[in-house]
């Protein structure tokens, strides 16, 4: 038991406090577009206890954001068949992020979060976390934060060494058909940053060789980025080619450039095993896995690797 839960079992249940308005004020700047995050010093009591038995007012708001949080992210009620109610773990991440500033009190307060509490749980973390990984924030606490929002890290990037958890999350969201949505959605979006591409490309070359509705989760990743997001996916493609035959650019532009290749390598593989499951596949254009699976092999012999 931490001392965040010593001290709750000591607190009445509900009790407003200093934590408990600060956790507040975050969630309602998660709740609505635009606004500076909120950055709070502690003073006094804090009453840090109380996170674990937030009052009523404050369930209620962390409830409405899982709910308008899980309709954006095309999660109907109850999000991933999961109708277990929503604990504290959430309120406790707000807290924190309300105090980043403080770097020693959020981190406290990060370690103390409970475990999951399930599929609510789940969604209200990610509206927090993923809205403050958006703004500037410490590395070290936004690892933090990713360690302990499996939502978020699963649709972005896991913090170092937390890989083979987060692409179980993966696995384990897509067995629900609204899970699956969601991360053949989010992967398939162009524009995501070095780390999120390198990390997605691990991710789908670890589920390419697991069961076959994980193959074929792959296969649906590649042809979602071809069926509506066709136009970017070839302009990025064409820029990164463009960079590793040039290799005149800063190196930072040019490992950009290999995590666009990478990112096409599973396909490159499901292309050389099967390539019968494939042509069964519409949305998946001949001209646009060529050019992806061609600038894979491109920048592998770059980074002297087998393709």
């Amino acid at each position: 038991m931490t001392e965040l839960e010593r001290g709750a079992s000591r607190q009445p249940a509900g009790r407003t406090s200093a934590a408990t308005a600060i956790a507040a004020e975050v969630i309602a700047w998660a709740s609505a577009p635009g606004g500076a995050r909120p950055r709070k010093m502690p003073q006094g009591e804090m009453g840090y206890p109380s996170l674990l038995a937030p009052p009523q007012r404050l369930r209620d708001a962390a409830a409405a954001l899982a709910a308008i949080h899980a309709a954006k992210l095309g999660l109907r009620a109850p999000p991933l068949g999961d109708g277990r109610p929503l604990g504290p773990g959430g309120v406790v991440l707000a807290a924190a992020v309300g105090l980043v500033e403080t770097k020693g009190v959020a981190e406290a307060l990060a370690e103390a979060c409970p475990e999951l509490s399930g599929a609510w749980d789940l969604v209200l973390r990610d509206a927090i976390c993923s809205r403050a990984l958006a703004t500037s924030i410490d590395a070290d606490f936004a690892d933090m934060l990713r360690a302990r929002s499996p939502l978020t890290a699963a649709l972005g990037r896991p913090a170092p060494g937390g890989e083979d958890e987060t692409i179980a999350t993966i696995a384990a969201i897509t067995r629900h058909a609204d899970g699956r949505r969601l991360v053949v959605k989010t992967f398939a979006r162009p524009g995501a940053s070095r780390e999120v591409r390198r990390f997605r490309a691990a991710a789908m070359e670890r589920l390419r060789t697991g069961e076959t509705s994980l193959l074929d989760l792959v296969i649906e990743v590649y042809e979602a980025a071809l069926v509506f997001h066709r136009e970017r996916v070839i302009e990025e493609i064409t820029a990164a080619r463009a960079v590793i035959l040039g290799r005149g650019d800063p190196e930072a532009k040019i490992e950009d450039a290999l995590a666009v290749a990478a990112f096409y390598g599973p396909l490159w593989r499901i292309r050389r095993a099967h390539a019968e499951l494939l042509r069964t596949r519409h949305g998946l254009d001949l001209e646009g896995m060529l050019e992806g699976t061609r600038l894979f092999q491109l920048g592998a012999r770059l980074a002297g690797e087998d393709a």
